[in-house]
């Protein structure tokens, strides 16, 4: 299958192009800049002419999905699939920029979308765990939505042009929801990424700021990449489905400090400074995902943070 990713190279753009093209797939991308896959990018140094190999048999397209039409229906020719992960994904951030986030995530998605629809296509949308309200229990796909930003609402825009797509033009959208993801190539975005945020403070040794009783499903991005590739391997039989792709676990902003600093080997301290109380949670049912694709998550919260750690590591001090 060859498939078309935008946003390429953003944290969950990059691991989803390794994934593809170990299984076997060839890969187009389009993102605003040439994609590069730099040796000290990677966690495993090893992997360095594998990642020589990546960049010679990945095709780069240089466009904005906002502004650059034309030339997205243009990549999106010969493929069978386009994977939507070009976004921007900071709340705070949104509420200064609701225009620019929404001509970006909602209307960049019905660019797409169309790019997608001529080149007759299946559509893979990232949506957010910020369409749901925070609340004390499990997210469910069917749940009434309740985003709390601009940014989680663009995204419900951005899903709703997809059932469109689907209901209007019989095209096959799979939309899937993400839930806090980290992992290698993941920095800090102002207030957003807890884990590198909390990451870089312990390698650091400076203090922990931990603002929330409340809970998060982290999520590997390697999970994520693999949870995109089922979505890829479903029938594409012109329907709209949703998906929750987490772990299913909730897990404290407390206890997260914790491990970070025990994995890190830091000497951090940990600051509460509550802004928000317990059972304002985002944490994911993932048993749609388990049952119609397949998915599993593989990798337990510890395991992922040991390997993002390590990755920083390297790369701060290349």
């Amino acid at each position: 299958m060859r498939v078309l990713v935008t946003g390429a190279s953003g944290l969950i753009g990059r691991h989803t192009v390794e994934v593809l093209l170990r299984e076997g797939h060839q890969v187009r991308t389009f993102q605003r800049s040439p994609l590069t896959r730099a040796a000290d990018d990677r966690v495993d140094q090893t992997h360095a002419a594998g990642d020589r190999a990546v960049e010679t048999a990945v095709e780069s397209v240089v466009g904005n999905v906002r502004t650059d039409m034309a030339s997205l229906c243009v990549a999106a020719q010969g493929c069978q699939a386009v994977v939507h992960l070009a976004g921007r994904g900071d709340v705070a951030e949104s509420r200064r920029d609701p225009h620019g986030y929404a001509q970006l995530n909602a209307n960049g998605t019905l660019n797409a979308l169309e790019a997608a629809r001529a080149a007759g296509a299946m559509f893979v949308l990232a949506s957010s765990q910020r369409v749901y309200p925070l609340q004390a229990r499990p997210c469910r796909e069917d749940d009434r939505l309740a985003p709390d930003s601009p940014y989680g609402y663009t995204k419900w825009v951005a899903e709703l042009w997809c059932r469109m797509a689907s209901e209007q033009f019989g095209l096959t959208t799979r939309v899937l929801r993400f839930f806090s993801v980290y992992g290698p190539g993941q920095q800090a975005n102002g207030g957003s990424g807890v884990v590198t945020i909390f990451a870089r403070a312990a390698l650091a040794g400076e203090p922990l700021l931990v603002q929330s009783a409340g809970q998060r499903d982290f999520t590997d991005a390697r999970d994520v990449a693999r949870g995109i590739l089922l979505a890829l391997h479903a029938p594409a039989d012109c329907t709209h489905r949703v998906y929750n792709v987490a772990t299913g676990l909730g897990t404290t902003f407390r206890a997260l400090a914790e491990m970070v600093i025990a994995t890190a080997g830091s000497r951090s301290s940990i600051q509460d400074t509550l802004q928000e109380p317990p059972g304002r949670d985002l944490v994911a049912d993932v048993s749609r995902a388990s049952t119609e694709l397949g998915y599993t998550p593989c990798i337990p919260l510890r395991q992922g943070l040991e390997h993002y750690i390590q990755w920083l590591r390297q790369h701060d001090s290349a």
